[in-house]
């Protein structure tokens, strides 16, 4: 179907479109109005991708289809489904449709330099000087560490017990401070979900629950580790990579082809089998 035909419209998205986080610069919980209308350079477009709507900026309309990015992100996607409409223009679209390619790259390079900044304030501040231990809970411990998980970021733990995991705890004395929880799929481990409370962040406890579980991971023969880290979390990957990973590219999801620039993770994977 053509891309802004009136028939897509209909049928998938009611006019006003609440959004909080759509891709496009938005001013909080802001309603988005979709119109019907053709795709043109700058302006805003409404797509289904993967069963949700996503909201990207067209920066360039070709015979292919579009090339859309979001707002902040570090690459452009080549779009050649349906769209549902586009963004009704605010003053705001407007005045990026000037040059919406220029806006979004340095919408991008803004973002990545205050990441930078922030990463350089935490090297320059002095490390605190905190004796973590860690260990390998037992199963019978998944309760605390939810608890832990609610406690620290204030929602829980977005996944159930895995048949095949083990947590990493990184500990204060008795008291737990942070988690690190590696799933098992066959001979590979995945770093799936990692967290230290914000109160004893910046003292090595990360890298310290990282070391504890590839250790584990070669003990146990394992032929792998990988783990997706947002791109801007520069602690995060500066962990990862001293303790051996090496970055092999972005995440993306077949089923829903505009989701990497969103979530912005980038897939680093340690080769244990290479190490033997």
């Amino acid at each position: 179907m053509h891309p802004g035909s009136a028939s897509t419209y209909a049928t998938a998205v009611p006019r006003t479109v609440r959004v909080s986080d759509a891709g496009i610069l938005t001013l909080g919980a802001e309603d988005l109005v979709v119109d019907p209308d053709a795709p043109e350079v700058g302006r805003a477009v409404c797509v289904e991708s993967g069963g949700r709507l996503a909201f990207r900026r067209v920066l360039e309309v070709t015979g292919r289809g579009l090339v859309l990015r979001a707002d902040v992100a570090p690459f452009e996607d080549l779009w050649s489904g349906a769209v549902v409409g586009c963004v009704r223009p605010r003053v705001f679209d407007r005045l990026v449709a000037i040059d919406a390619a220029r806006f979004t790259r340095a919408s991008w390079q803004l973002a990545v330099a205050r990441a930078h900044a922030r990463a350089a304030r935490r090297r320059i501040v002095p490390r605190r000087r905190v004796r973590f231990t860690t260990e390998v809970l037992p199963d019978v411990e998944w309760p605390r560490v939810r608890a832990f998980w609610r406690a620290a970021c204030g929602n829980e733990l977005p996944v159930a017990a895995h048949p095949r995991q083990h947590v990493i705890a990184l500990l204060h004395g008795v008291t737990l401070v942070g988690v690190n929880i590696q799933l098992v799929f066959g001979t590979t481990s995945y770093s799936a979900y990692t967290l230290v409370d914000r109160r004893y962040r910046g003292a090595g406890g990360g890298g310290q629950m990282i070391r504890h579980a590839v250790a584990i991971a070669q003990d146990q023969g394992f032929e792998s580790i990988y783990v997706h880290i947002h791109a801007r979390n520069l602690p995060s990957i500066g962990a990862y990579v001293r303790a051996g990973f090496n970055e092999r590219g972005w995440w993306s999801d077949e089923g829903d082809p505009l989701a990497s620039a969103e979530r912005q993770w980038k897939v680093f994977e340690l080769d244990l089998a290479a190490r033997r």
